[in-house]
């Protein structure tokens, strides 16, 4: 992996982004399905292993986000301070939910078929979380972001390395060749960063 390819981390996180929506969004499809068969468990698996390892990276990425804000917000601003423990609390959350749905795919490998409700509730249970999420901190910072952030304290945010590049890359493939007919993560048009989840 070349420096300069590294160094192009906002393409990469954006690309990660668009990815993580479009498996996010055929997964939500796929649980609609109601004949499950092992090739629809694979795809399940697919798409957890995917979150496990996606929303990590999300995760980590908001924390450093949050540490690196929190000097920059003045005592008495009590509109940031509550932002940023909403971040924080948004963010224990959303690690929960990815560790009980990483849970519920384990069980489901180990039982084949015989665990399928419990991950589907668990499923549901990530996927309200996650949207959550993702409507009441999507930029709620930014203003201040942009007023303090310099582009190394993004490439800091960013952790882009070639291993998390490789990695993401295998795990989006694992989707999409184990995708069912409809649900092809790749057919999902990218939602712009201002748009609200579907």
């Amino acid at each position: 992996m070349s420096a300069s390819a590294l160094n192009d981390f906002e393409s990469h996180v954006s690309n990660e982004r668009t990815h993580l929506s479009q498996v996010r969004r055929a997964f939500t499809k796929s649980l609609e399905i109601q004949n499950v068969d092992p090739g629809l468990v694979h795809f399940y698996v697919a798409c957890s292993n995917y979150f496990y390892f996606s929303l990590k990276r999300l995760i980590n990425q908001d924390y450093i986000l949050h540490n690196l804000l929190l000097p920059h917000v003045e005592a008495d601003n009590t509109e940031y301070k509550n932002k940023l423990e909403s971040l924080s609390k948004g963010l224990g959350a959303m690690e929960e939910s990815i560790i009980q749905l990483n849970n519920a795919k384990d069980k489901l490998v180990k039982s084949g078929l015989y665990e399928i409700d419990l991950f589907k509730k668990e499923a549901a249970h990530f996927l309200d979380v996650f949207l959550n999420m993702l409507a009441t901190n999507r930029h709620s910072t930014y203003d201040l972001e942009k007023q303090v952030f310099k582009p190394e304290d993004w490439k800091q945010i960013a952790g882009v390395t070639a291993d998390s590049i490789n990695s993401e890359k295998t795990l989006y493939n694992d989707v999409k060749l184990s995708a069912p007919q409809g649900c092809e993560p790749q057919s999902f048009p990218p939602i712009g960063h201002h748009e609200k989840p579907k």
